[in-house]
C-alpha cells in the first residue's frame, strides 16, 4: 500500500501548469502543494529512519522572548508512537544521525555529541559522546557500523571560512569497544556522506573560487589493522588544475553504490564512479537553467534519483526521475513558490523513505528563516494508465456477457504482460472473476455470465500498475434485464 497524506498538510497534489525548460521544450511543472511548517529557525542536516519510521531534523529554535535552544525532531510517517519526537537541547545544534535499528539519535553539539535512546516516539537521553570543539557546525553519518562526525573550531576572528584553521573527521567508540579517535583532518569546513555497504565519502568546502578540494571516497573497514576507513578513490573537479573546483552542495550514493550524485554549485550534478571516484557521464535531464542545484538522492529501493535546486518564479526547484536512464520518461519537476511552501530546496534537504515510495524535502523561503517538509508521492512520477473504450454487449439476466475495452499505457511499454483484474458486484454478491489478459495493442475482452435476477450489476477493472506505470480503475455499470419470455411473478 502506498502511504497517503501521513504528515498532514504535507502530501503535493497534483494540478499542472507548464513551464519552459531550457532549450525551448515544453515540459509539465507541478506547484507545490504547502508543506508542514517546522519549528526550527535554522537547518542543518536531515535523516531517514526506516526503522522507526520518521524523518529527523536538526536546527535551533527560536523562542518568544529572542532565546535560542537547538531542537531534533522526529516526524511520523507510518509506524507507531508519537505523531512528533523531539528534544531541546542548547543551541547551536548542528547534524543528526540515526542508528539503522532506530534504536539511537544522535545531535551534534559544540563540545560533544548528544546521544538518545529512542523508542516509540519517546527520547531518553544517554551519555553524550566527547568530541573536539565544534563552533562551524557538525555534520554526523552512521555507516559500516560506525558514527562519522565532522569537528571544526575557528582559528581567528575570521571565523569558520579562515582557512587556517584546522578542522577532523572523528568516529565514535562502539558498545564492542573499538575506540574513538580522529580519523583525518582538513583545513576547510568537511561535508560527509554515507552509502550502503559503509561508503563514506568527505567532501572539503573550498575556501576560494580558485580553491580545488579533493573529494575522497572511503569504506569503513573492521578495524583490525588499525585504520577504519579503507581508500577507495579520490576526485578533484577543476581539468588540470584550471577553472573552479569543487563548490559542494551535496552527494549520495546510488542503492548499489556503483555511483555517486555530487551537487555542484557549478556544475549542476556530477556523476562520479562510487568504487573508485573517476567521472561518469550523466544520462539525468539536468535543472532549469537559472536553478541552483542544492540536493541530490537517491532512493534505497533504487529506482528513483531526484535533483533539488534554488530557483525562482515557476521554474521547478525539483525533479524526481527514474534512477535507470533508459526508461525514458520526463522526470515530475515540482516548484517551490508560495508564502506556505517555501521558495527552494536546502542543501541537503532531500531523502527518500526506504521503499522509495516517498520523498521528503526540506524547503525554505528566500531569507532562510522558515522551512517546511513535503513529503512527495513518488507514484506521481509513474507514468498514467487508464480505461478506454470500455463497453459491453446485450445483458440478460442468466445469460452470457461481453465486455470489451482497451488499456492506455501512456507510451511506455510495460516491463511484463499486463492483466486487468476483475471484480463483479451484484448487491450483497461481490465475487472475484480470473484476470483478463491485455493484448500488445491495449485491448482485452472480458467474458463473464450474468446472475439470473435482472438488476444493477457492476463489473469493478483494476490494473496493478508495474515498474514504469501507475495503478488505474474502472467501473462499469451494467443494467440486466429480464430474458424475453420470461413469465413475471404476479401477472396473469
Amino acid at each position: 500500500m502506498l502511504l497517503a497524506g501521513a504528515l498532514a498538510g504535507s502530501t503535493m497534489a497534483v494540478t499542472g501548469t507548464a513551464s519552459a525548460a531550457s532549450g525551448g521544450a515544453a515540459v509539465a511543472v507541478v506547484p507545490a502543494g504547502p508543506g508542514r511548517e517546522l519549528s526550527t529557525a535554522s537547518f542543518t542536516q536531515m535523516t531517514v529512519d526506516d526503522a522507526g519510521r520518521r524523518v529527523w531534523i536538526a536546527g535551533d529554535r527560536v523562542h518568544p522572548d529572542g532565546s535560542r535552544r537547538g531542537e531534533v525532531i522526529g516526524m511520523l510517517y507510518g509506524g507507531a508512537g508519537p505523531a512528533v519526537a523531539s528534544a531541546d537541547m542548547a543551541a547551536p545544534l548542528s547534524g543528526v544521525a540515526v542508528d539503522p535499528t532506530g534504536s539511537k539519535v544522535y545531535a551534534g553539539q559544540s563540545d560533544h555529541i548528544a546521544n538518545y535512546s529512542h523508542e516509540n516516539g519517546s527520547l531518553h537521553p544517554l551519555d553524550p559522546i566527547p568530541a573536539p570543539a565544534d563552533d562551524c557546525g557538525r555534520e554526523l553519518v552512521h555507516t559500516g557500523g560506525r558514527l562519522f562526525f565532522t569537528s571544526r573550531a575557528p582559528a581567528s576572528p575570521e571565523g569558520c571560512d579562515d582557512p587556517v584553521g584546522i578542522g577532523s573527521v572523528g568516529v565514535a567508540a562502539t558498545a564492542d569497544g573499538d575506540g574513538a579517535g580522529e580519523v583525518m583532518y582538513s583545513y576547510t569546513r568537511v561535508h560527509l556522506e554515507g552509502g550502503p555497504g559503509g561508503l563514506l565519502v568527505t567532501a572539503p568546502e573550498r575556501w576560494s573560487p580558485t580553491d580545488d578540494p579533493d573529494l575522497g571516497i572511503y569504506r569503513v573497514t573492521d578495524g583490525t589493522d588499525g585504520n577504519v576507513l579503507e581508500f577507495l578513490g579520490e576526485r578533484r573537479f577543476a581539468e588540470g588544475g584550471t577553472g573552479p573546483g569543487m563548490d559542494f552542495r551535496d552527494a549520495d550514493f546510488s542503492a548499489d553504490g556503483s555511483v555517486l550524485a555530487v551537487a555542484d554549485g557549478v556544475r549542476g550534478t556530477v556523476l562520479l564512479g562510487g568504487q573508485d571516484a573517476r567521472f561518469l557521464d550523466n544520462p539525468y535531464a539536468p535543472l532549469p537553467e537559472g536553478v541552483a542545484p542544492t540536493a541530490v538522492t537517491f532512493s534505497p529501493d533504487g529506482k528513483w534519483f531526484a535533483q533539488g535546486g534554488a530557483g525562482s518564479g515557476d521554474a521547478a526547484d525539483l525533479t524526481v526521475a527514474f534512477a535507470d536512464p533508459s526508461v525514458e520518461r520526463q522526470p515530475l519537476r515540482i516548484a517551490f513558490d508560495d508564502e506556505d511552501a517555501g521558495r527552494r530546496v536546502v542543501p541537503r534537504g532531500m531523502e527518500f523513505s526506504g521503499d522509495g515510495e516517498q520523498l521528503f524535502v526540506v524547503t525554505s523561503n528566500q531569507e532562510g528563516t522558515k522551512f517546511w517538509l513535503h513529503t512527495i508521492q513518488t507514484r506521481e512520477a509513474l507514468a498514467p494508465s487508464s480505461f478506454v473504450d470500455v463497453a459491453h454487449g446485450p445483458a440478460i439476466a442468466g445469460k452470457p456477457i461481453r465486455v470489451t475495452g482497451r488499456l492506455d499505457l501512456d507510451g511506455l511499454a510495460p516491463t511484463e504482460t499486463p492483466q486487468v483484474t476483475v471484480q463483479r458486484m451484484a448487491g450483497p454478491d461481490v465475487t472475484d472473476l480470473p484476470p483478463v489478459p491485455v493484448a500488445e495493442d491495449g485491448t482485452f475482452v472480458l467474458e463473464d455470465i450474468l446472475p439470473d435476477r435482472a438488476g444493477d450489476v457492476f463489473y469493478v477493472l483494476g490494473y496493478a500498475g508495474d515498474e514504469v506505470h501507475y495503478r488505474a480503475e474502472h467501473w462499469l455499470h451494467v443494467s440486466t434485464a429480464e430474458a424475453s419470455g420470461t413469465v413475471t411473478r404476479g401477472r396473469r
